[in-house]
């Protein structure tokens, strides 16, 4: 047995031990523990807290001072860490019980997309608490792909697909993507996507809080291509620990014959929507990452 077989098994091993301890430590307990260890990672991870940091300056300029930007980092590395923990109780409850944890805002808005009967492409950001909010779509028959990044270890994979699928959804990888994604929406059914990431070469620069930022055209593609609608969601907890999931109305896809523009401006639009969503709650998103990794090609100063 290899030192990595090891590891992977030791690593299968502690999720099992925390999904079995979230079935009998109160959620209460685990949000509060998750937010102390988010509060740690704030304080250790020097490399994201400085990528948080320089993100925050980048999309808010002088709008916000250093102890304000430190602030909303330090509150960011909380609501993850307590999402982190949480998901352990999301994962290992009855979905029934589970719906005490939700309340939703324009859920007609999903049910009329579905109706349509051309897919749906549900689109959000690392925001909230998207891992429940996709649970629950399964949970209410509105069934949905999910595009995952495989992990290293194999039988963690195996172990959270199987928790991610438990109420009717299916994990495709990213390598094998676009053929899934395109047989989901031919079958009536939505794929989720986040596009809120660096694409670095591959993606689009559309603006997001005033910067060309390299994002991913596939969303727009497919939409595009198959008649799919465009519906935005997003997650905000609530002061009794609940999450309130809120559906958006549509997104108008406008098709012209210019495929490269229709692209950029669909892109650009949904963007918008996510921005919109961060700036309304900025320590619900992901700041740890490099939204602006990625550098426009010389000469295009914006988008």
């Amino acid at each position: 047995m290899t030192i990595r077989s090891i590891r992977y098994a030791a690593e299968a091993a502690a999720l099992r031990l925390s999904l079995a301890l979230s079935s009998v430590v109160p959620r209460g307990v685990l949000l509060g523990a998750g937010s102390v260890a988010g509060w740690i990672g704030y304080a250790l991870d020097r490399r994201h807290r400085r990528i948080a940091l320089r993100n925050l300056e980048l999309a808010y300029g002088s709008q916000i001072d250093p102890r304000g930007a430190s602030r909303l980092v330090r509150e960011s590395w909380r609501h993850f860490g307590r999402i982190t923990l949480d998901s352990f109780t999301i994962f290992r409850s009855p979905l029934d019980k589970l719906e005490r944890f939700v309340e939703y805002e324009g859920l007609e808005n999903i049910r009329k997309a579905y109706d349509r009967g051309k897919g749906v492409l549900l689109f959000s950001a690392h925001y909230g608490h998207w891992e429940l909010t996709a649970l629950m779509q399964g949970h209410m028959n509105l069934p949905l792909v999910l595009i995952t990044r495989p992990l290293d270890n194999p039988r963690l994979e195996r172990m959270l697909a199987r928790l991610r699928e438990r109420s009717g959804n299916r994990v495709i990888h990213k390598r094998s993507a676009v053929p899934e994604m395109l047989r989901a929406l031919r079958e009536r059914i939505g794929v989720a996507i986040v596009i809120d990431q660096d694409a670095r070469g591959e993606g689009v620069f559309v603006p997001f809080f005033g910067r060309p930022a390299s994002t991913t055209p596939t969303l727009a593609l497919l939409a595009l291509r198959t008649g799919a609608a465009v519906v935005p969601t997003f997650s905000i907890p609530q002061p009794n620990g609940s999450y309130r999931i809120v559906y958006e109305p549509e997104i108008e896809v406008r098709d012209t014959g210019n495929r490269d523009r229709d692209i950029l401006e669909l892109t650009a639009t949904c963007t918008a929507v996510i921005e919109k969503w961060v700036r309304r709650h900025p320590e619900l998103w992901l700041w740890m990452h490099r939204r602006w990794k990625t550098a426009p090609p010389a000469g295009q100063s914006r988008c």
